[in-house]
């Protein structure tokens, strides 16, 4: 029996699930084959396997640091999985926030960080475009701490799918109303103002799950009625994944050669 490889089947499931919705709920009008659709399905399938490769180099650092933390991963592991799930979205979101403004502020980190933005159609599979680097930076960020903390592997296994599909539903090209939902976890209407060309905010909404966040630090952002009109930054290269890959270092071999 011909077994599918889990990227693929992965693939397959996010278009089941978004393009009916993004043509259904659509809050811009995207062809199919978008602009770029090739260099995000190369992020897709690169990502893919970085993202295990870097979960499991992170599962044996923090195994082999963990001890220092005993006595809180002892605490947490007694704890209900609903709990631990609940405190490993705030721990994680929290550790992604200010990872996420780094990306933004410090510009060496922002030239990784700028392939992400530079999507000008935003939609669930502009969601895997992030470079490598900055892919393994924003996941040690988010996962050492649960690590550390002796989330059971349970608990870890149910943040990782959530993680994931909020990711994808983030940024997918979607306009529902959720009234009440909204002020609890992220939604489209919340990231795409992060995203948005014209006003320049890409110093709002860092959380990616907890608007709640945002909040508290005087970054939230989100008028009443209003969506992003235009997405996308001005970069010095072409859609292009392997351009987009040696993107960050363009000015390091510059020096260097020059």
């Amino acid at each position: 029996m011909l077994q599918i490889p889990d990227v693929v089947k992965g693939l397959l499931i996010l278009i089941c699930v978004f393009v009916p919705l993004e043509k259904i709920f659509a809050i811009h009008k995207y062809n199919l084959w978008r602009e770029g659709w090739i260099t995000d399905l190369c992020y897709y399938l690169s990502g893919y396997f970085i993202g295990r490769g870097t979960a499991q180099l992170l599962t044996k650092f923090a195994f082999l640091s963990q001890d220092s933390m005993l006595v809180l991963s002892t605490f947490m592991t007694q704890q209900s999985i609903g709990l631990q799930v609940f405190i490993s979205i705030l721990i994680a979101d929290l550790s992604f926030y200010f990872a996420h403004r780094l990306l933004h502020t410090v510009p060496w980190l922002w030239r990784f960080h700028a392939i992400h933005h530079s999507s000008t159609h935003i939609d669930w599979l502009a969601t895997v475009r992030v470079h490598p680097v900055e892919q393994f930076f924003t996941k040690t960020c988010q996962m050492i701490p649960l690590y550390w903390l002796g989330f059971s592997t349970e608990a870890l296994a149910i943040y990782a799918i959530f993680s994931s599909a909020i990711a994808f539903f983030i940024h997918a090209n979607i306009r529902i109303s959720f009234p009440i939902l909204k002020w609890i976890i992220a939604t489209p209407e919340f990231h795409h103002w992060h995203h948005d060309q014209v006003s320049n905010l890409g110093t709002k909404n860092f959380a990616v799950q907890l608007p709640i966040i945002d909040y508290i630090f005087g970054t939230y952002y989100m008028p009443k009625d209003e969506l992003p009109t235009e997405y996308g930054t001005k970069l010095e290269t072409s859609t292009n994944y392997l351009n987009y890959l040696v993107y960050p270092f363009e000015d390091v071999a510059k020096n260097i050669f020059k």
